[in-house]
């Protein structure tokens, strides 16, 4: 992937993390009286957890994106968190956050059965 691209995903990442980050504050605090101005981006995610609903999502999105940044930081942006294979560039340009390659996405270890929201095996690819 070219400098220039790269660093176009890495700013639309962070405007979607600051963004993020000023939503859940704003609903933590609104609808559930929480107070989380000076937490950070940890334990921000720790704090959406616990909320159903909308807020909860949101939490999921700000970890992908966080992990998103922290893959730049260290270099491995773009690898497949699974098989470690590139991730094609169109699947980074329609989400920037994207942490599996088609064929992972595909094939996941791990389903989440949305009812119960927990992680449950599945049949594990052969990498």
């Amino acid at each position: 992937m070219d400098t220039t691209t790269l660093a176009q995903l890495g700013r639309e990442l962070n405007r979607e993390r600051t963004e993020l980050v000023a939503t859940l504050t704003t609903r933590l605090r609104e609808d559930w009286d929480k107070h989380c101005e000076n937490l950070t981006i940890s334990d921000l995610i720790k704090e959406s957890q616990g909320v159903p609903g909308a807020i909860r999502c949101l939490g999921e999105r700000l970890e992908k994106v966080d992990a998103a940044l922290c893959a730049m930081d260290l270099e491995i942006y773009g690898l497949c968190a699974d098989c470690e294979s590139e991730i094609p560039l169109d699947d980074l340009i329609k989400d920037a956050a994207e942490q599996r390659c088609p064929q992972c996405r595909a094939s996941n270890y791990y389903h989440h059965d949305p009812a119960t929201r927990r992680a449950t095996a599945g049949a594990r690819k052969t990498v």
